[in-house]
């Protein structure tokens, strides 16, 4: 073979069985690890949770719909709600822990640190301030901001 001496022959087989044993394991690994990585049930979780996400935006979308009034039915007597044209603000100040279940992205857990907050660092002063609650973040608050007040 081309005049090599014997440990370069060695070398250069050695190197071409690894070469080519490793193209045949790739073209095997990349026929059948496809079918292995993404199974059938994989593509019915992913239309169940499909199903569950449309479902979660529709009920928020409703749940917009019950907050904004277009009678004059609103509760104005309560002294944690404030009437804003249509819109019926919850203060965050006064509220009770089920009134803030009730906002969106709010459940009874996030609405006992709120008023839990309130009780130990006093009245929110900025409705902006409702991020110093812990699990409630600028997400959050961008969809609570015009549903909220101090006031």
């Amino acid at each position: 073979m081309l005049n090599f001496p014997r440990q370069e022959r060695i070398v250069i087989y050695f190197l071409v069985v690894t070469l080519g044993v490793g193209a045949v394991l790739r073209l095997v690994r990349n026929q059948h690890l496809e079918n292995q990585l993404t199974p059938n049930r994989f593509y019915e979780e992913e239309q169940q949770f499909k199903k569950i996400a449309e479902q979660i935006n529709s009920d928020s979308l409703q749940f917009v719909d019950k907050t904004i009034s277009t009678s004059d039915s609103m509760n104005v007597d309560a002294p944690s709600e404030v009437s804003t044209g249509e819109v019926k603000l919850v203060n965050l100040n006064t509220a009770g822990i089920s009134e803030l279940a009730e906002l969106p992205g709010i459940g009874p857990a996030k609405a006992a640190r709120i008023k839990a907050y309130t009780d130990q660092n006093g009245p929110f002063k900025h409705k902006s301030d409702i991020i110093l609650v812990k699990g409630i973040g600028e997400k959050i608050y961008t969809r609570l901001e015009g549903l909220v007040t101090t006031e």
